[in-house]
């Protein structure tokens, strides 16, 4: 049976830095989000560094669809990366604060599915699996924001704090199953395609790698 990396909300920063540093320990990659044409460019480069990978296109805010991409891998899954979190530009590709006063009753409620309920779907989604089998390994990208709020990154801040609870609550019930449900915290803007994205995959990864007794919920990459 191969074992199988599944990232959902996989974007070219640390999404896709993330599967390649686990592609290249022998992990099946499966890469699940929304833009299609990036993913399929995704997915060329992984194979092009002979990365076993197949895509699922999935909205993020879609939590049914991000359970069903889940449960569709079966007992193959050991890894699953939730990566999704809502930062917002311009047209120019400058970063946008967000206030409350910024934001719609329908980019609270967008931004809170991705953030919150679309990881608790994939969890849950994947706990069953993992636990027949005894092991697994459950990884979400986590935010600064979520231990400093910003109330200029408001929806993110609380979306990130959501991130951690999850994380937090459930690591000791789920280490009883052998399943490591684990967060990297990171307090920085992390750009596609660089050194930092690299870093916090290698953070996913030594997370991964811990043998039981050394298991830690939290990382922090600032």
């Amino acid at each position: 049976m191969s074992k199988t990396f599944l990232g959902i909300a996989s974007g070219p920063g640390i999404g896709l830095a993330t599967a390649r540093r686990f592609g290249r320990a022998g992990y099946r990659v499966v890469l699940a989000t929304r833009n299609g044409a990036r993913l399929q460019a995704d997915a060329v480069k992984l194979r092009e560094q002979g990365i076993e990978t197949t895509t699922v296109q999935v909205d993020a805010v879609d939590a049914q669809a991000v359970a069903r991409v889940v449960t569709s891998i079966g007992p193959e899954l050991e890894v699953l990366h939730y990566n999704g979190g809502i930062l917002h530009y311009d047209a120019a590709g400058s970063l946008q604060t967000r206030s409350l006063a910024d934001e719609t009753i329908d980019t609270l409620v967008s931004d809170t599915k991705v953030n919150i309920s679309s990881a608790l779907a994939a969890v849950h989604a994947a706990v069953p699996s993992m636990r027949t089998q005894g092991r697994g390994t459950v990884l979400l990208t986590g935010g600064g924001f979520g231990i400093q709020p910003s109330a200029d990154f408001l929806a993110l801040s609380v979306g990130k704090a959501g991130t951690r609870a999850i994380v937090l609550a459930l690591f000791p019930a789920l280490k009883e199953h052998g399943i490591h449900v684990a967060t990297v915290t990171i307090a920085k803007i992390v750009a596609a395609n660089s050194r930092e994205a690299e870093e916090v995959a290698e953070a996913f990864w030594e997370l991964h790698a811990q043998q039981p007794a050394e298991w830690r919920a939290e990382t922090f990459y600032q």
